[in-house]
């Protein structure tokens, strides 16, 4: 029996020591906080929420815990606070995360649910953040990047009533070709920092030859919500269409959108 207590407390005493070889002492002291460090902001898809990391260490830069307020401001690269409240967290919120880069750190986790952050006009910004016990600020307000995780608003793309008839016209204006135009319809990607909108065009080819040694074409305009132009050009349907003809031509994209306006897509008639 002896000879079991005697391994049951060498057991403890390698638990003490591995605890703290590590450099984690865990406290619900913020008076034994020194410095802050290791911060970096993130979005967890698992669970639909972001996470703010920060590690705080005391004198002999052992890694705590303590029960602290996190004031907490998001702004997107364009200035809009999209975020702004403060987080209580404790002893509960710390735990280990590691990365190749860094290794193993003893980090709180403020979380920030998705509904709670507004959408912006950019996925990209920097997060400010205060730490406090309550009554004093402990440290300076620091900030990290936001890196293309954050929400934006919604763009919205008008387009004329359909259907409608473009012709390609040559360069004495006479016509070689129409086409009407029948459904029109887009998409958006926010997952560049600037959104990107694919523009699919279905019709039917209604007059013009189909020998294969002319090829169907149309312009078209892209208006913002002030009505500049923003973007123009062609659309080439890239088959050799004979009349009764019907396409579907995914070939507009149109880059560098941005996030919350409202633009008006023209279809044109082709002239040389």
């Amino acid at each position: 029996m002896n000879g079991v207590k005697k391994d049951f407390l060498c057991l403890i005493v390698l638990c003490i020591f591995l605890l703290s070889s590590c450099g984690v002492v865990n406290v619900i002291d913020v008076n034994n906080v020194e410095t802050l460090k290791g911060w970096s902001f993130q979005y967890n898809e698992s669970t639909n929420d972001y996470s703010l990391f920060f590690g705080l260490c005391d004198k002999n830069e052992k890694y705590i815990s303590a029960d602290v307020n996190v004031e907490i401001r998001i702004e997107d690269e364009n200035k809009n606070i999209i975020y702004k409240g403060t987080k209580f967290i404790t002893q509960n919120d710390f735990g280990a995360y590691s990365s190749q880069a860094t290794g193993e750190r003893y980090l709180a986790n403020v979380r920030i649910k998705a509904s709670e952050i507004e959408k912006g006009t950019s996925s990209s910004g920097t997060v400010y953040f205060t730490v406090s016990d309550g009554s004093t600020v402990i440290f300076d307000e620091c900030n990290c990047s936001a890196l293309w995780c954050l929400p934006v608003k919604d763009i919205q793309i008008y387009f004329d009533s359909l259907p409608i008839e473009l012709q390609k016209k040559s360069y004495d204006e006479s016509i070689e070709s129409k086409v009407t135009i029948t459904d029109i319809q887009y998409s958006i990607d926010n997952s560049l920092d600037s959104p990107r909108a694919t523009i699919v065009i279905s019709g039917e080819k209604t007059y013009g030859g189909g020998s294969g040694l002319s090829y169907d074409v149309f312009s078209y305009k892209l208006y913002d919500s002030e009505d500049y132009l923003v973007d123009s050009g062609q659309v080439y349907i890239d088959i050799s269409l004979s009349v009764g003809d019907k396409f579907k031509d995914d070939s507009l994209v149109i880059y560098d959108l941005t996030p919350g306006e409202i633009y008006t897509l023209q279809l044109l008639s082709y002239e040389w």
